[in-house]
């Protein structure tokens, strides 16, 4: 750089700003001096290859261009970075044989026909008598006001304000609406949803094996088995479930009576010696789904990557800790976006495949002993379903085996009436201002719902 002396009479006054004029003789006259590498005294003893960034590399110091490099981190802000592998090459990728995947998003358009089909179990559309006769007998002081003011809590009283979907408008008609802000449906249904659950707890200084239960939420599942030839893989998050120290009793606990036929020289003396005895004659009367020429797996996509063995979602701690309950909290835009069947379909299928893998946990070489049971519920805004799985079998190819699995199930069970529509347009109390007196005015509660609730959470308390 030279000398300010230098520099004299190089500056034309008034023609450029003058830290421009000084970039310009840097420009022109200044120099650069190379600075020399130096290495840490850490480095100096190590024989490293280093790389001069202002000279030319030395070629037998790089790393060889043919191999690709993998990032040491995935990280999602780096992954365009790294060159994505192929599906052959990704660990998970099964070459010798391919599933058929059944997750959160299948349908099966048969419905619970064809999930009991694939299960080979087979349905009673009600709930077991062992559970009817315990309906009503324990109740919470004021648990109906506490209920509905769940509900109103869910709907409008949260303080939760979030961007809402867009409304729309039936027939596709052109009409826009406002953006609104109110508690997203998600949060409502986890605000009722866990509620019910804690006032279900409430009760444990009368029933002290309440507070050996645990509570598990978002949790990953997997299982495999094998029906009709074919590898069926099911794959799931569960959103709550609830785990007890011992296993649910069987609600059938004689099978050896499968050659028990109804008609009119039916043993009467069988109902009042086993009260679960109509539940057989009853299962041999059943006549399964029969879908020739279609495959019953039709529905289900061919899938190679996937986790062999069994995923429960949480660290065998202890080795008396079952499954107890399942809780399905739909996450359907809308409540009529699927049918019925089909919720109840995969309510089946996850439910079987839960107490199949405890099933494997329990009993290694494969023959039950005693039959595993779980329960599932439901939950869409105000809908309930509540279904009781009795594994009886684990024997699903055999088709001389008369031994199947039995599933009862109670549908359509409304918790209220006149629930105001977050999404489709409501000419009367279609804002968020209305709908704190929509809720105050138009709802109906049905209390049959949370005694039922609460039947099934007390289920193997002493």
């Amino acid at each position: 750089m030279p000398k300010i002396t230098e520099l004299r009479g190089l500056f034309k006054p008034f023609t450029k700003p003058l830290h421009r004029q000084w970039k310009w003789v840097w420009q022109e006259k200044g120099k650069f001096n190379e600075p020399k590498l130096t290495l840490p005294k850490a480095l100096e003893d190590r024989q490293i290859n280093i790389i001069d960034p202002l000279h030319e590399p030395d070629p037998n110091a790089l790393p060889d261009e043919s191999t690709p490099w993998i990032s040491p981190t995935r990280h999602p802000m780096f992954e365009y970075l790294v060159p994505p592998l192929p599906r052959e090459q990704h660990p998970l990728f099964h070459h010798d044989r391919s599933v058929f995947l059944f997750d959160s998003k299948t349908r099966l358009h048969a419905g619970v026909d064809q999930a009991c089909l694939l299960t080979k179990t087979i349905p009673f559309y009600e709930l077991p008598q062992s559970i009817k006769q315990t309906l009503g007998q324990v109740s919470l002081p004021d648990q109906d006001d506490l209920i509905q003011s769940y509900i109103r809590q869910s709907i409008a009283y949260d303080a939760t304000k979030e961007h809402l979907p867009r409304k729309k408008s039936p027939l596709k008609q052109r009409r826009s609406f406002r953006i609104e802000y109110g508690i997203p449906r998600s949060r409502q249904m986890s605000i009722v949803l866990e509620n019910m659950i804690y006032l279900c707890e409430s009760l444990g200084g009368h029933y002290p094996d309440l507070f050996k239960r645990h509570l598990y939420r978002n949790i990953p599942f997997y299982t495999t088995y094998e029906r009709y030839g074919e590898l069926i893989h099911l794959r799931k998050q569960n959103e709550y479930v609830l785990t007890s120290h011992i296993p649910l009793s069987p609600i059938v606990k004689r099978l050896d009576k499968l050659e028990i036929t109804s008609g009119n020289n039916t043993n009467e003396q069988i109902t009042s010696h086993d009260p679960n005895g109509h539940y057989l004659i009853q299962a041999n009367d059943y006549q399964f789904l029969d879908m020739y020429p279609i495959y019953p797996t039709i529905d289900l996509s061919l899938e190679q990557l996937y986790q062999d063995g069994d995923e429960q979602g949480w660290k065998q701690r202890k080795s008396n800790e079952y499954v107890h309950t399942i809780f399905h909290v739909s996450n359907d835009e809308l409540i009529h976006e699927a049918t019925a069947d089909e919720r109840l379909a995969r309510m089946i299928m996850f439910t079987f495949g839960s107490a199949l893998v405890q099933a494997r946990q329990l009993y290694p070489n494969g023959i039950l002993t005693k039959p595993v049971t779980i329960q599932s519920i439901f939950f869409l805004d105000e809908l309930f379903h509540f279904i009781v799985f009795q594994l009886n079998t684990l024997n699903y190819n055999d088709t001389n085996d008369k031994q199947c699995n039995y599933v009862w199930i109670d549908k359509d069970n409304y918790l209220y009436d006149n629930r105001p529509s977050m999404v489709m347009h409501n000419p009367v109390y279609g804002t968020e201002r209305n709908l704190q007196r929509y809720v105050l005015e138009k709802l109906i509660y049905n209390p049959s719902v949370f005694q039922k609730f609460l039947a099934l959470y007390l289920q193997g308390v002493k």
